[in-house]
């Protein structure tokens, strides 16, 4: 898997070496091979990935369990590790909302923020950590448990508090496990699902219409890029959308240092799928960027004599080099000085228009899913 170490350096070395060096204009009958890219997608990268989650989630749960039995700083650090291990992983497999992912709004409860702090508190003091209800979105996932771990005080002593001699001690030790043993379920739910069949259905639907598999997979790819990265992480505490800034509705808000690396993390996630690379390794196989490839599809106006595929692989490293010059706490970056924000979501958006409508029209997908925010 991919690392963000040394990204300054791989960026400026790597900008202009992706694509291919065709010139031919002409685009030729669209035969692309798309079931050997969906066996390269489930083989080398949606099944490889969802193992590696689920290993992070089995450290996250013996940590949490761990510190629920002996709540002490060593065991708080220990699990505030594991939930960032089991976070940066869950950017690499959240653009797989389809099947049973879709089914269950596997993302929608895994990782919708803001988080509703005072919905939390209440459930905990009432003691009913019932997480199954279709409003419970706020108050579970990723995000509570970066409240959980981060934000129940100014400090870990008070932090600590809270989980010892409080007075409600052992709900909030309650609710922890809730939310780890949620986080676990649903995601055992979609792959126990890929297990017992839905990886062979997956790969059978190869035509191009719009309950194929390529034309789902890329829908839900364009939206996780556009809504999940582009808008929930950028645009909108950015204030893209509205006449103002949300600095308190970054990802990984409460724990003040880790919305940058998420948001890094997310970037190389759906470029190594768009490239087609291997999760577990350095190789690569058929993909969307061999798919435009195969097509030679060009850019529009001044970019008519460049590759798309090309285009699009410059554009992630672009977007990867404009965000890794922010703060580590994006909300600190709004505060301080919000017009970086704004430039990386300017920088991601042309990846937004090279995919949604350039990418989509040249494959002959139809985009499935409604616009909100006005592009």
């Amino acid at each position: 898997m991919k690392k963000t170490g040394l990204l300054l350096i791989v960026v400026a070395q790597s900008l202009w070496s992706c694509g291919l060096n065709n010139t031919d204009s002409e685009v030729v009958a669209d035969k692309y091979d798309r079931k050997a890219m969906l066996v390269n997608w489930v083989d080398n990268n949606i099944m490889p990935s969802f193992q590696h989650y689920k290993s992070k989630l089995e450290n996250l749960k013996k940590a949490s369990d761990d510190f629920i039995a002996t709540p002490d700083r060593a065991q708080l650090e220990e699990v505030r590790q594991k939930w960032l291990e089991a976070y940066k992983t869950y950017q690499y497999i959240s653009m797989f909302s389809i099947g049973k992912a879709d089914e269950i709004q596997f993302s929608k409860y895994s990782n919708t923020y803001p988080t509703a702090t005072g919905q939390i508190a209440v459930k905990i003091d009432s003691g009913n950590f019932d997480l199954n209800g279709i409003s419970f979105d706020v108050v579970q996932g990723f995000p509570a448990l970066d409240y959980m771990l981060f934000g129940l005080g100014e400090n870990e002593n008070a932090i600590l508090e809270r989980y010892t001699t409080n007075t409600n001690a052992n709900k909030y030790k309650g609710y922890l496990s809730a939310l780890v043993n949620r986080l676990t379920l649903l995601f055992n739910t979609v792959y126990d699902d890929w297990q017992s069949g839905y990886k062979a259905i997956f790969i059978q639907r190869s035509d191009n219409t719009a309950s194929g598999s390529v034309n789902r997979m890329i829908n839900a790819y364009i939206h996780f890029y556009e809504k999940d990265i582009r808008t929930a992480k950028i645009g909108y505490p950015a204030g893209t959308f509205s006449t103002e800034t949300y600095p308190d509705k970054v990802e990984a808000y409460y724990s003040k240092k880790y919305s940058k690396e998420l948001l890094l993390e997310s970037i190389i996630a759906a470029q190594n799928f768009f490239e087609g690379k291997h999760f577990n390794g350095n190789e690569s196989g058929p993909s969307m960027k061999s798919y435009l490839d195969y097509l030679t599809i060009k850019g529009k106006s001044e970019e008519s004599g460049i590759l798309l595929s090309k285009l699009i692989c410059n554009q992630f490293y672009k977007s990867l080099y404009i965000a890794n010059l922010l703060l580590p706490d994006l909300s600190q970056q709004i505060i301080t000085d919000n017009t970086k924000m704004t430039a990386t979501f300017n920088v991601l958006q042309r990846n937004v228009a090279y995919m949604k409508s350039d990418m989509t029209s040249a494959m002959s997908i139809a985009i499935d899913y409604a616009d909100t925010d006005g592009d």
